[in-house]
């Protein structure tokens, strides 16, 4: 094609030459005059440089000019031209390459689009980073964790975005060696300390050419908690079993090697027996009760209850041990309160619970006050004491299975370690929400129910 198009404008170079050529013979001859050989020159090349524009040049520059818009990026331009049959066949062509490019790019987007939703829902945090060890990209995941925005990590180093030293080792290690760094659990400020277990793999091009690294964060922080409460809670079991077994066996020993000769003694004994026998009892019925809580199956018989109605028969039932550590023990319940949906049973023994523990932590001369708000979604049952009160340390845990903040205390008083945890999975079975906070006044432990 450039073959012909420099062949056309060497012909019209030899053209104009001939007609020079041409009109000086005919000066020569006498055929006509000077002036008539430089006007006919000057058209000639006139109309030549007319042609020449009109189908090559001008054809051209459009195909120029269409062609630095489509390198922009403005894929959508048609070159329309009319010119040689060459340029033509040009322009098609870079018709065609055009269109050819925006099918492609819409492939390339389509799929960034795939990835980056791929990325967007996965529950890890993903890393990545070029050869130079710098961050190309982080999924929302990893934002929302370390509460970073795109504009503070696309190109910056790892430890100025994560700033954790053992972290920006295990990057390096993998970007040095270009192997895999699985199974590595490390401990990362978020700015909450949480545990990760992190993976990284090397990103690899054509002939193995070194891109970069990709990190995968898995947190298993509450994992770790699970295992170690299941670990703690087989240890407690135990304990808890353990103790009262012990104290039985250690009685009836003592009752079969001749303390039964003794009658007041034996019945000292035997009632501590039987004291023991309750408490192991009222153990395993926790137990499984919590049991078949955590595990779903106890079906809750939901029907319209009346808290106003439990709330005054807990009191009633705790007035004589109110009386006995002379506590004052008061409610305060609107006139207007109406039913919640739910199990009786259940709900009476959250309120029991809550007004147990605050009773038994309420010193001498207390106070132990149950008081019920409501609005148009939901029920809030608010159960305060000016007792002893919850260490800062202690607040976040009382809901665990066998927590205790005062051990000697809650065992002497025959407490089993479950009821606030037992409490804690009735109220969420319900879809409510059970709270502790407590200062140097007393403790407030309350729940809210939602009304429909």
């Amino acid at each position: 094609m450039l073959t012909s198009i420099r062949q056309r404008a060497i012909g019209s170079y030899v053209l104009l030459f001939g007609i020079f050529i041409l009109l000086t013979l005919f000066h020569r001859w006498g055929l006509v005059n000077l002036l008539t050989v430089l006007l006919g020159s000057f058209w000639a090349t006139v109309f030549l440089a007319w042609l020449t524009a009109r189908r090559l040049i001008t054809p051209v520059e459009q195909i120029t000019s269409a062609a630095q818009e489509m390198a922009g990026g403005v894929l959508d331009t048609e070159i329309r031209v009319q010119g040689e049959h060459e340029l033509d066949e040009l322009a098609w062509s870079i018709n065609y390459m055009a269109r050819q490019l925006r099918k492609n790019l819409f492939l390339i987007t389509e799929e960034r689009n795939r990835a980056r939703a791929i990325l967007n829902s996965m529950a890890d945090g993903v890393i990545a980073l070029d050869k130079n060890g710098r961050v190309i990209l982080i999924n929302p995941v990893v934002e929302s964790i370390f509460d970073i925005k795109e504009e503070c990590w696309i190109g910056t180093e790892l430890i100025k975005v994560i700033r954790n030293h053992e972290l920006e080792q295990l990057f390096i290690r993998a970007l040095q060696d270009m192997q895999p760094v699985l199974n590595n659990e490390l401990q990362v400020l978020t700015p909450e300390p949480r545990l990760f277990r992190v993976q990284i793999s090397p990103l690899k091009g054509a002939q193995h050419k070194k891109m970069g690294v990709v990190g995968l964060l898995t947190d298993v922080t509450e994992r770790r908690k699970l295992e170690q409460m299941r670990t703690e809670f087989a240890a407690n079991v135990s304990h808890e079993l353990r103790t009262p077994l012990t104290s039985i066996n250690g009685f009836v020993e003592t009752l079969l090697d001749g303390a039964m000769e003794q009658p007041h003694v034996a019945k000292n004994f035997l009632e501590i027996i039987h004291t023991e026998g309750k408490r192991l009892a009222n153990l395993i019925d926790d137990l499984l009760k919590l049991s078949r809580l955590e595990d779903r199956r106890t079906i809750l018989h939901k029907q319209p209850v009346d808290l106003a109605d439990i709330i005054h028969n807990t009191i009633k039932m705790f007035e004589g041990l109110a009386q006995d550590k002379n506590i004052e023990l008061t409610e305060v319940i609107p006139s207007d309160l109406p039913p919640v949906p739910g199990d009786f049973g259940f709900l009476s023994q959250v309120i029991v619970n809550l007004v147990d523990n605050a009773i038994k932590y309420t010193l001498t001369g207390g106070k132990v006050n149950v008081e019920v708000t409501f609005n148009q979604q939901s029920i809030t049952v608010t159960v305060s004491d000016t007792g002893i009160g919850i260490s800062e340390e202690s607040l976040p845990r009382v809901f665990e299975r066998f927590y205790r903040v005062d051990k000697a205390r809650s065992r002497e008083m025959g407490g089993t370690g479950l009821g606030l945890s037992i409490s804690k999975h009735i109220v969420e079975a319900h879809g409510g929400k059970i709270k502790a906070t407590s200062s140097q006044e007393g403790s407030t432990f309350y729940f809210t129910l939602p009304l429909d």
